[in-house]
């Protein structure tokens, strides 16, 4: 279990930018429809995701995301 949120950590770019971009599309697409609350939701999973990438900067590099999370598991 442990290397898959590992795995999960060191690739943060490849699934959180997608992700991201789906949202925010969803999130205009029912801001539109004047469906405020799902579009809440989406708008609250981009957000999310855009905290993901700003540790991912942080931390510096995918291995030392990956240790972080390590360190801070065992």
């Amino acid at each position: 279990m442990l290397e898959i949120i590992l795995f999960i950590f060191r690739y943060i770019p490849f699934w959180t930018i997608p992700i991201m971009i789906i949202a925010l599309e969803f999130t205009y697409i029912y801001w539109l429809k004047s469906y405020a609350r799902v579009s809440y939701f989406f708008g609250s999973i981009s957000f999310i995701c855009l905290l993901f990438i700003i540790y991912y900067f942080l931390a510096g590099s995918p291995d030392r995301s990956s240790s972080i999370i390590a360190n801070l598991l065992t």
